[in-house]
């Protein structure tokens, strides 16, 4: 029978309870936590009885009998945390965005290269059940060519934390893009086939929060806000996506607009069948003999396993890791893009 993996996990914000928990509920086991903060340590090490609490990733690191790791640092410390722990002879898996930028993003593929073990990109949504389902419907030629995507997630006033580590570009890299409308893109590049991305047109707007004691809002994730804070970030983005293989995406998303909240949603267009994934399900479109017609898919969602099982599978059972480093890569690409097409307000190659 195979060894049950042993994780750490770097930085005890609020992400690492959904990994503590995801290992846990995937039959690994959480032996250690750092974080610089104390309290924040004392409060994960007694909630979830884990066995060691560190101050720092380095003392976490050098514990032996830890297998692999989460890195939950903000998106700054991404970079810094993979590589440590990648020379430490741990696999990884990271937090999104991978990276700052392009560079690092490949500083990280290289290294888990280099040290043979793996690295794996948090990429939640691509793991939900009727994204893989997708997945399979294109894999089986049931969708037909994939020529287009659009994919959304519109929040008419949702800053999180207004004025603290979110809104500051040099800790996060930037707004709602990095944030959530990562997801989006991931998941639909996925459900797609992951053609390679060739070239993006896009453009950032930031209109709201710049006065952060006046920014008006129902309610507040991630904490209170800062008055006296940075909101250096964008606060709306639009892309255009162009891929080899001809395919396109289309890709709108905000933290702050003057219209309806839209949930996040992904259009996956096939010249055989179209499929849309949101908070509402999985509903395919097509034809049926000589009518046009509308599924809407129930299917049993228990044999799809989540990141954190598929990611203590690969450690435990050797299977293929679905999320690569390289996958992150191409999305910091087409991240990074996006801004620099913004900035130069013309299309750029990648």
């Amino acid at each position: 029978m195979a060894k049950t993996p042993k994780l750490g996990i770097i930085s005890a914000g609020a992400i690492s309870k959904n990994h503590i928990e995801g290992y846990t509920k995937a039959g690994a086991e959480v032996i250690a936590i750092c974080d610089p903060v104390p309290a924040a340590v004392e409060a994960r090490v007694k909630e979830y009885k884990i066995a060691n609490g560190y101050a720092s990733a380095e003392e976490l690191l050098a514990n032996k009998d830890i297998d692999a790791v989460s890195v939950c640092s903000p998106n700054s410390l991404h970079c810094e945390f993979v590589l440590k722990a990648l020379a430490a002879g741990k696999h990884v898996m990271t937090e999104k965005p991978m990276a700052m930028n392009v560079d690092e993003a490949k500083s990280m593929v290289d290294a888990a290269k280099k040290a043979g073990k793996i690295l794996m990109c948090g990429h939640n949504q691509r793991f939900l059940p009727d994204c893989q389902k997708v997945n399979d419907l294109r894999n089986e030629g049931a969708l037909g060519e994939v020529y287009h995507a659009r994919c959304g997630w519109i929040r008419r006033r949702g800053i999180p934390g207004l004025g603290k580590w979110f809104t500051t570009r040099k800790m996060s890299g930037g707004g709602p893009l990095i944030d959530i409308g990562i997801h989006l893109i991931d998941r639909t590049w996925y459900m797609m086939g992951k053609p390679r991305p060739v070239a993006v047109s896009g453009q950032t707007y930031s209109k709201f929060g710049k006065n952060i004691e006046k920014y008006v809002c129902t309610g507040m994730w991630a904490g209170p806000r800062d008055p006296k804070g940075v909101m250096d970030v964008e606060d709306f983005a639009s892309a255009f996506v162009r891929f080899e293989n001809g395919a396109t995406m289309s890709v709108e998303v905000s933290w702050a607009a003057n219209r309806d909240d839209e949930q996040s949603y992904s259009i996956i267009m096939g010249d055989k069948i179209g499929a849309r994934v949101d908070d509402a399900g999985l509903k395919l479109f097509g034809e049926r003999g000589d009518s046009i017609s509308t599924e809407v898919l129930a299917f049993d969602k228990s044999v799809y396993l989540d990141r954190h099982q598929h990611f203590v599978k690969c450690i435990q059972d050797g299977l293929k890791c679905s999320c690569p480093g390289e996958d992150g890569l191409a999305i910091q690409q087409v991240l990074n893009g996006i801004y620099q097409s913004s900035e130069k307000n013309a299309e750029v190659r990648i």
